[in-house]
């Protein structure tokens, strides 16, 4: 997957826009997400298309429309190299702002410049797409003593910690953390405790699974390299 790295050097006086907010809260779309990234996927004609141009399809969607569209490629069988970090980042600082209470995404500015290819894009969307409006016509308002706002410091903190995990380098160390921030993030979208709950139990088998694989690794390379 041909991935491009903007890192420019960060500037903190006057004149500068180290950091941006997401979305425009004068952007608003009332149309389904899925519909949305369906027809940016069909419209688009940049080379690249950046994680701007994705905050642009959001629009003024929330934290958790964000938490979904970066976590759903880590689960679904694209072959993305690299994808890992260049969402696993994203996830991770918008994770850090859920926890903290924010009901808008923001990022800075140097990370919404990362852009992969057009054709990658769509190829991703072609798997992405179909599966958001799936889980549109299952997640209803439920449970809602577990969707809360006081929910979002546990629903934050546990998918920030699976976006580190999602980062390392483990071998298939994406497809649980991902799915369980897949999960957290449908259920604080549409109120549903009962997927929020469910998505908790994914966050304690993920981390389950990824300490295991570790060690596992861990062991292995130790008979590799020792005997």
């Amino acid at each position: 997957m041909d991935i491009l790295l903007d890192l420019p050097a960060l500037c903190f006086g006057t004149g500068s826009t180290p950091a941006e907010p997401l979305p425009d809260p004068g952007h608003h779309d009332a149309r389904g997400l899925s519909e949305l990234l369906a027809e940016h996927a069909r419209t688009v004609r940049s080379e690249r298309v950046s994680l701007a141009d994705i905050a642009d399809v959001l629009g003024t969607r929330s934290i958790g429309a964000w938490l979904l569209i970066l976590a759903l490629p880590m689960v679904l069988p694209v072959p993305a190299p690299g994808i890992s970090v260049l969402f696993g980042v994203p996830l991770m600082i918008i994770s850090a702002q859920l926890a903290l209470g924010g009901r808008r995404a923001w990022l800075p500015a140097v990370i919404l410049r990362q852009s992969m290819a057009r054709k990658d894009y769509v190829a991703l969307m072609v798997h992405v797409q179909p599966a958001v409006e799936h889980f549109e016509r299952i997640v209803r308002p439920r449970a809602l003593w577990l969707a809360n706002d006081w929910a979002k410091i546990p629903i934050g903190l546990s998918c920030l910690v699976l976006a580190m995990i999602i980062t390392l380098p483990i071998p298939l160390g994406h497809v649980a953390p991902g799915t369980a921030i897949c999960l957290l993030a449908l259920g604080f979208m549409e109120r549903d405790g009962v997927v929020i709950g469910i998505g908790f139990v994914a966050a304690v088998l993920a981390l389950v699974i990824v300490t295991l694989a570790s060690a596992g690794a861990v062991n292995a390379l130790h008979h590799w390299f020792i005997g």
